[in-house]
């Protein structure tokens, strides 16, 4: 059965992963045997990881607004010419409850806490009941993807922008990406199998800027196959 990836892209996901997670884990590593001190540990990695992604991310979010408010009245100056105190970030305290309270980890955390829920997944008593329960486990992927999903993005080049291709090729091993050039005929510009994908040719003339169209398909042991995806088009400029 294929699934979808477990963990979150969103922070706001994330977030509610590692609070569900710090509050069964415990349990669920003392039903299957996992070392105590290791379990201890990888519910103070997502507790320390809730309030760095939380708390913390939002008061820097925050101040950020302040500082760029800050930065502008130094440069520019504001109404009546007064002096004007830059502002400081004091970071939120951290949590004392529950207990026990949150402490500053290691770096790292999100990386011990997969490699514990790897460990976890090995153990004689883990079943699934239990991943689902941690989120561990992702959905059932029931969508049908018939051609490769993918998006454009702009990035200055050498001499000239270029096009940031970001594709997703589901269980494939790779995606062909065709292109043409203000209207002309089609053309392979890549076959790739790790995105993105960067296209960095120069432009025909580059005096001028051109229109790029791309539409990509699937590729499998050496075999470009399935049908192409939907066109997207772009402006690359000198």
């Amino acid at each position: 059965m294929k699934r979808n990836r477990w963990f979150p892209s969103r922070i706001s996901q994330q977030v509610i992963f590692l609070i569900n997670y710090a509050d069964k884990v415990g349990a669920y590593g003392t039903a299957t045997g996992m070392d105590a001190n290791a379990t201890l540990d990888t519910v103070a990695d997502a507790r320390w990881l809730v309030y760095v992604l939380g708390s913390w991310l939002t008061d820097v979010r925050t101040f950020s607004g302040a500082a760029t408010n800050a930065i502008d009245v130094a440069m520019y100056g504001q109404t009546g010419g007064s002096s004007f105190p830059m502002p400081t970030f004091t970071a939120p305290a951290l949590p004392t409850t529950p207990v026990p309270p949150v402490v500053a980890r290691p770096a790292g955390g999100m990386t011990r806490i997969l490699d514990y829920i790897a460990q976890l997944k090995l153990r004689p008593g883990y079943d699934e009941p239990m991943g689902i329960d941690l989120g561990v486990i992702g959905s059932e992927d029931t969508a049908d993807h018939p051609t490769p999903e993918f998006s454009l993005e702009l990035a200055q080049g050498s001499g000239c922008q270029c096009v940031m291709i970001n594709f997703t090729k589901f269980s494939h091993q790779g995606v062909y990406i065709e292109c043409r050039r203000n209207g002309g005929p089609y053309e392979l510009a890549a076959i790739d199998t790790e995105k993105p994908y960067v296209d960095e040719r120069p432009l025909l003339d580059p005096t001028k800027p051109e229109i790029r169209e791309y539409r990509l398909r699937f590729w499998d042991k050496g075999t470009p196959n399935g049908p192409w995806s939907e066109v997207q088009k772009i402006t690359v400029s000198p």
